[in-house]
């Protein structure tokens, strides 16, 4: 009887030391390969001939960060490649008010009072366009590499869309924008950021004063359990492509003559999004409508 218990014991420990042999040769194949992906930038996948559990999970472990990583560098890749476009178009943009800056400046050495007085106005003009571009690239810029959610906050948003309209007044005053109203409740609350939800409005109303005209109506209503807010304008005359209306750098013209960044519409896809609000864009007879779902 004894002797049967030490063969088997003896059995069992040589059994144990070829699954410790077998497991430490897979441990160190698994080793190679790492060190061989690591140093030859490989897509190769780690192959396991051993099902065991735990060696099976640390691979599984070291692909999934894997993807992750190679996530991470393909967005940094596409993040720079937006910064190199912004930057161009940017500087494109910003050469044209400058140059008309430059000649209004050299203008103003031989120009009369009256004359003077005029050109100082477009030059101021033409820095509040360069401002305004500025603006819009650094906003689009920190959207595009900020990672950080935005806080919301289940707030009205009719007061907030009333300060932005007050703040625009003038402007649209001046060229005959007179936006009609239709709020069916002034209570009507969304989930939104308040700093970004204006900043949301002044970009919509900013494509409405370069673009548009009368009639000009916001509304916001109760849509089921969510909030809707539409803008909607009459277009001026240019071809509108409302399907690429959202796209970085795209104008209604297609020209750069109009002082505007073409980023404006961006932001407000981008803003969006990270608030979790849903908007579209169509046109119907003549009117362009910008329809924001908030949820409530």
């Amino acid at each position: 009887m004894v002797e049967l218990i030490v063969l088997v014991l003896a059995i069992l420990c040589i059994y144990l030391i070829f699954k410790y042999m077998g497991l430490k040769k897979e441990i160190m194949s698994c080793q190679d390969q790492i060190e061989y992906i690591q140093e030859n930038n490989s897509s190769m996948r780690i192959s396991s001939s051993v099902r065991y559990k735990p060696l099976l999970k640390i691979i599984k472990l070291f692909e999934t960060q894997r993807e992750d990583n190679k996530s991470l560098y393909v967005k940094h890749l596409h993040q720079e490649e937006t910064i190199k476009e912004l930057i161009s178009n940017i500087s494109h943009d910003i050469r044209t008010p400058l140059t008309s800056i430059q000649g209004y400046v050299e203008m103003l050495e031989s120009a009369n009072r009256d004359e003077q007085v005029q050109y100082i106005d477009i030059i101021t003009k033409r820095l509040n366009d360069m401002e305004i571009m500025l603006d819009s690239f650094f906003l689009y810029t920190k959207l595009q590499t900020q990672n950080k959610p935005f806080i919301l906050e289940k707030q009205p948003v009719y007061p907030l869309l009333c300060d932005v309209l007050l703040s625009y007044y003038p402007q649209l005053s001046k060229i005959g924008l007179e936006p009609k109203i239709v709020c069916e409740d002034e209570n009507l609350e969304g989930y939104i950021n308040a700093d970004q939800m204006k900043r949301i409005f002044q970009n919509l109303l900013m494509n409405v004063i370069r673009y548009g005209s009368m009639p000009f109506q916001i509304e916001l209503y109760r849509k089921e359990k969510d909030l809707a807010c539409v803008f909607s304008n009459a277009i001026k005359g240019e071809h509108i492509e409302v399907e690429h209306i959202f796209d970085r750098f795209y104008q209604a013209d297609h020209s750069r003559g109009n002082n505007g960044s073409g980023l404006g519409m961006a932001i407000v896809k981008d803003l969006c999004e990270k608030m979790n609000i849903i908007i579209e864009a169509k046109i119907e007879c003549g009117i362009i409508s910008f329809v924001m779902i908030i949820r409530g």
